[in-house]
């Protein structure tokens, strides 16, 4: 179990040899000011995350003025990276990708030769693997992904999902179907899928933000987005009493990965646990389907542990062109360094959650009391932001 505390990875100014890639490009290319057309299948096909898929970064306006760099093998693109540039410094749009020392050492190389006056580049949120780089970098955590992978089969996870939630997920299921007999849980993939049901879930994913007094991210121009990706990748659950949608899970398929986005239920159901049925039951669908992992995305909630996610660290990647350069930097160095501090205390207090000895059950009863002080005093006004995910509390 992660504790929550990790080790801030100090500035490493110790330049080091070129590590051998596992594999070289025979050409680099880079279009600057330009996404060129074959990138929006190649980015999902070598990403495979919905946070670095190309629809994404259209919803979110990302890609407007964004230069795109490209590595070829034997005539087949091997990586795709798009950035903005400014005097000083290029910032990598790609999010939530995998970024190995190889990778990172390749890219830097050529920014630093191509353009003499950048002085950084960042890697907003990445999963990181950088042990050796030669140039002076710097690695916070900022963010986790959570995903589960899947087993063969719907009776595999099942089992592996434990006694507990076993019992649970029928005693829960059972309980609907006696006191709403018309109570249905169903599935719907791409074209099946009903623009009503989403709105439907997207309406109850506004209410139940606005229930802890936080006004719910998901403006009109985004649930468009989610209602035409949906057509095309969509996994949606849906919970019905009396034809109602009382709860749903809106999700999405991108290569062997599913994701999920949206997961709300009715307050008057919470007893039923109906978030956790529909996440349960949504996973079950993309196993049998043949999904290979199904990404929950941030947030550091119980029932993602109990649904078998695992936390994928990620984090922020700043990569100076020398030492003098990471110098002029150490505010930032300073304020990133801190921020981690803080973000890893809270995350201690919220991992006391999940502990039972004395010292971390009054930690949880901290957690509580602070989590409803904060509801209390924010306006409804403020916005939440999930880094893409939509998810609420279940």
């Amino acid at each position: 179990m992660n504790s929550g505390f990790r080790s801030i990875r100090p500035l490493d100014c110790t330049p080091k040899p070129d590590h051998p890639s596992t594999y070289l490009p025979t050409r680099i290319s880079c279009y600057e000011n330009e996404v060129p057309d074959f990138c929006a299948a190649e980015i999902d096909r070598l990403h495979g995350h919905l946070l670095c898929s190309f629809s994404n970064f259209q919803m979110s306006q990302a890609i407007e003025g964004a230069s795109t760099y490209v590595e070829w093998t034997n005539d087949i693109v091997s990586n795709i990276l798009l950035f903005k540039r400014t005097t000083h410094e290029v910032v990598v749009i790609n999010e939530f990708i995998k970024l190995n020392e190889e990778t990172a050492t390749r890219f830097s190389n050529y920014i630093f030769k191509k353009f003499k006056s950048v002085r950084i580049i960042s890697f907003g949120k990445v999963e990181a693997s950088l042990r050796a780089l030669p140039f002076p970098h710097h690695v916070v955590n900022c963010t986790e992904d959570f995903v589960v992978t899947l087993p063969a089969t719907v009776s595999e996870y099942h089992t592996l999902v434990g006694k507990n939630m076993r019992r649970n997920i029928k005693r829960y299921t059972s309980s609907l179907e006696k006191d709403f007999p018309s109570y249905r849980y169903e599935v719907f993939v791409g074209s099946k899928i009903s623009e009503q049901q989403i709105r439907d879930i997207v309406d109850l994913n506004r209410a139940r933000m606005a229930g802890k007094n936080i006004e719910s991210r998901i403006d009109d121009a985004e649930t468009r987005w989610i209602i035409d990706l949906a057509k095309k990748c969509g996994i949606v659950g849906v919970a019905t009493i009396d034809g109602i949608v009382r709860g749903g899970a809106i999700g999405f398929r991108i290569g062997q990965n599913y994701f999920m986005h949206v997961i709300a239920h009715d307050p008057e159901y919470n007893n039923y646990s109906l978030g956790i049925i529909c996440y349960y039951f949504t996973i079950c669908e993309g196993i049998a389907r043949g999904g290979k992992r199904f990404h929950l995305l941030p947030g550091r909630y119980e029932y993602k542990y109990r649904l078998l996610g695992e936390i994928r660290d990620i984090s922020r990647v700043d990569i100076y062109r020398n030492r003098i350069t990471a110098m002029r930097y150490a505010g930032r160095i300073l304020r990133y360094t801190c921020t981690d501090a803080a973000r890893s205390g809270k995350l201690w207090l919220l991992e006391a959650e999940r502990r039972n000895d004395f010292s971390s059950r009054q930690a949880a009863k901290l957690v509580r009391v602070l989590r409803t002080l904060k509801r209390e005093r924010l306006p409804t006004s403020v916005r939440q932001r999930t880094n893409g995910s939509g998810l609420g509390e279940s």
